[in-house]
């Protein structure tokens, strides 16, 4: 056998397989520090629960992030880094917002609570005074 026809099936799928994978790493941007803050702001947002409590500014910051994500495909790394900031903001408002009004209906809860047993205690269990 040959050595060097040997050596040409060697090389040969190697050189291939680097050719068909480079191009794609190239492709990869690599993350910034604006979307490593947009996406911890998201996921703050997320464990919030700011979907449901605060729909609006949470909408408008994965908007935002996702503008961002295409933005640093098309190589525009300006407009990229500005519409991450803008996504850790709307993240950061959503995230606010959101427990502010959860915290706010526990308070109301609690004032509901609260005053029932105030009538409670003043007119009794059954509603007439003692």
């Amino acid at each position: 056998m040959d050595y060097r026809v040997s050596k040409r099936f060697v090389y040969l799928p190697v050189l291939a397989f680097f050719l068909a994978v480079m191009p794609l790493a190239a492709q990869t941007p690599e993350a910034t520090p604006a979307f490593a803050a947009a996406e911890r702001a998201l996921l703050e947002a997320e464990r919030e629960q700011a979907g449901q409590w605060a729909a609006e500014p949470y909408q408008a910051a994965r908007d935002a992030y996702a503008q961002a994500q295409a933005l640093q495909l098309k190589r525009k790394k300006t407009d990229a880094e500005r519409a991450a900031l803008t996504a850790e903001a709307q993240a950061a408002l959503a995230a606010a917002q959101a427990r502010q009004r959860r915290l706010a209906e526990q308070v109301e809860r609690k004032i509901s609570e609260n005053n029932a047993l105030r009538r409670d205690l003043l007119l009794g269990k059954d509603g007439k005074r003692p």
